[in-house]
């Protein structure tokens, strides 16, 4: 039974400590006053009433009389069966930490909350029952190895996961509940970035040549536009400004407003459909919940199956308009990104207001690009 200095640097454990700096201490932060910070603390140790091994640190003790003073005073408490040691923090397990978790975070963005909510789940089956303080990045390490082998998911999802566990962890500290991330010394796994599937001539033609139905003029509403499923299914008849040639887009991912001139393709498809009141969706009426949204991308997904476009999603008609501006009509960057909403360039994205001209003109060439690339393929396949 001591009292005994401990070091808050591993690298000086090993090396006999007075109390006192002096040259063979790591560097630590100076105070203002130009002062060193001490770089540990006077702890006591000693065996409890059940001679259990007890090692306890004191914010008041501030040196070592201070410190063999309370060790006197343990000893004393023991002898008389009075011993009232601090209570340990209750750490709790990560099934009990994620309720808590998810309910502080049950105000996010419905999309962001599903999200959470996944990996959470997957989380908890793997390792639930482990403490959050005995999650090691070994125990993380392990948890890739059999979600990869096991489940047969990819990198990219099992990266969403340590992401999710990570800010758990970041949240759990903010709370006071434990001090320590293992996470930040997990690496994220690579990923190889695979180059955006987008539509080719013939497709384009295929599409041109559905029948005028509600899923052709979604379809042609994302690739004259750019805008993202949940944002067409939101779309109302008061964000589509006919006088002007113009469409209002409200992005719920990034709380963006912007417009995206109104190309005379669609502008025509549009009139044709317009049967429903002024105030309401052009597409749903129905409340648009993160299951709805998934259940039509699924349905579109079959659709561009039965219509022979493989591998083809809807939101890769995001990535069809982005890329046909860029690399076949050479708009602009910037430009381009005043009608995605992508956050890049920020300094100059909240300017994108003042190219309206750019735009139309881009969107003027995007529709002449379209018409013709189906006009050609139909012309071909004619003769």
């Amino acid at each position: 039974m001591a009292v005994r200095y401990r070091k808050y640097f591993g690298v000086c454990k090993p090396m006999q400590c007075t109390g006192r700096r002096s040259r063979q201490c790591p560097e630590t932060p100076r105070r203002t006053n130009g002062a060193y910070k001490t770089c540990g603390t006077w702890c006591i140790e000693f065996f409890d009433d059940q001679k259990q091994w007890q090692s306890l640190t004191f914010k008041d003790i501030r040196n070592k009389t201070d410190a063999e003073k309370r060790l006197t005073l343990f000893i004393s408490d023991r002898e008389r069966g009075q011993l009232k040691l601090p209570k340990k923090k209750s750490i709790p397990t990560l099934a009990e930490y994620a309720k808590t978790y998810l309910e502080l975070h049950k105000g996010a963005k419905e999309n962001t909350l599903a999200v959470k909510r996944r990996a959470v789940g997957v989380l908890v089956k793997y390792l639930g029952e482990h403490p959050l303080d005995k999650i090691t990045p070994f125990i993380i390490e392990k948890y890739r190895i059999q979600r990869k082998e096991q489940d047969m998911v990819k990198d990219s999802c099992i990266n969403v996961d340590i992401a999710i566990l990570s800010h758990l962890y970041a949240t759990a500290i903010s709370e006071g509940v434990i001090d320590v991330n293992p996470c930040q010394k997990v690496k994220r796994l690579k990923v190889t970035q695979i180059k955006d599937r987008t539509l080719s001539g013939d497709e384009i033609a295929a599409i041109m040549d559905m029948p005028e139905a509600k899923d052709r003029l979604m379809i042609l509403t994302a690739l004259f536009t750019g805008m993202r499923l949940n944002e067409v299914l939101n779309l109302t008849w008061d964000d589509i400004d006919f006088s002007k040639g113009i469409i209002h887009v409200f992005q719920g991912k990034t709380s963006k407003t912007f417009d995206i001139p109104l190309s005379d393709c669609l502008r025509t498809a549009l009139e044709a459909f317009r049967t429903h009141p002024a105030g309401s969706r052009v597409f749903e009426v129905k409340e648009i919940t993160h299951k709805a949204v998934v259940e039509y991308s699924k349905h579109f997904s079959r659709l561009f199956k039965d219509m022979g476009i493989t591998g083809f999603t809807f939101h890769n008609l995001r990535h069809t308009f982005a890329s046909l501006m860029q690399s076949d009509l050479g708009i602009g960057a910037v430009t381009v990104m005043g009608m995605t909403g992508h956050s890049s360039l920020g300094m100059l994205q909240k300017y994108s207001h003042t190219g309206l001209a750019a735009k139309q003109t881009a969107i003027k060439a995007l529709n002449s690009h379209v018409i013709t690339t189906g006009r050609n393929v139909n012309l071909a396949v004619g003769q």
